[in-house]
């Protein structure tokens, strides 16, 4: 399914994504640990799925950049979204 150098790039494209999502709402280590974490799970889901499904829009190799970063960023709003309801109560 991914090749080293394609495994690479889906690596520092989830992690880039996950770093700006921190800059954007994150507070402290542990959330960018967290998002971090959250984003390349969440881009390595939505990669396997597309492969799966046999679905690509824009791709790089055999890196679905859109459908992957689609689904990571999904991950990453409904971890802030749980993540704030907890600090609420």
């Amino acid at each position: 399914m991914f090749t080293p150098p394609q495994l690479v790039l889906a690596f520092v494209i989830s992690s880039l994504i996950g770093l700006g999502f921190f800059l954007l709402f994150g507070k402290g280590w542990l959330r960018l640990i967290v998002y971090w974490l959250v984003a390349v799970i969440g881009f390595f889901i939505g990669q396997i799925i597309s492969s799966l499904l046999n679905f690509s829009i824009f791709a790089i190799g055999s890196v679905n950049l859109l459908e992957a970063t689609a689904t990571c960023l999904i991950a990453l709003f409904v971890t802030r979204a749980l993540w704030k309801s907890d600090a609420a109560q």
